[in-house]
């Protein structure tokens, strides 16, 4: 008889314990959908690179490859020219230009990247005249200069 009483005392206390903590969990999860475990903030925009800018305009390139053959190398260096003007309200900087190189039949054989750490004002027109390509491939008889991307000057960048 003791050995039952037991046993049911002990039952009743498991499941008085259960329950309290069925109880507890389920307060605990109701409080955590009424608050948001994560705020979510909205950062102001601010652009710094621009690609492919329409504001800047490739007004001449000129592209001399020099054949100075290496016989351990298949390539040469070429020598660039480019005119880059300004349409834009802001400054540029750190302009990203990428050279195309073709053969005879017009096939693209390779690309380089340079990037012109000039700043470039509104309204205003640059002449960058020392671009040296090397690694150029050695049948490379015209190349095509484009913009990838530019910096939008932080100084002359203002806010509205």
């Amino acid at each position: 008889m003791i050995r039952k009483s037991l046993f049911l005392g002990l039952t009743l206390v498991l499941v008085v314990a259960l329950i309290t903590l069925i109880i507890r969990g389920y307060k605990i999860e109701k409080d955590q959908a009424r608050q948001p475990s994560e705020k979510v903030e909205e950062a102001k925009s601010t652009a710094t690179r621009v690609l492919a800018p329409q504001d800047l305009k490739i007004l001449s390139s000129k592209t001399v490859v020099e054949k100075k053959a290496d016989p351990k190398k298949s390539s040469c260096i070429s020598l660039h020219e480019i005119e880059i003007r300004n349409d834009g309200k802001v400054s540029y900087k750190d302009v990203q230009l990428r050279f195309a190189y073709f053969d005879r039949k017009g096939k693209e054989l390779a690309t380089r990247i340079h990037t012109a750490a000039q700043i470039i004002s509104p309204g205003a027109t640059i002449k960058l005249n020392d671009i040296m390509i090397s690694d150029v491939p050695i049948p490379t008889v015209d190349s095509k200069a484009t913009i990838i991307s530019a910096d939008i000057d932080s100084a002359s960048a203002k806010e509205p």
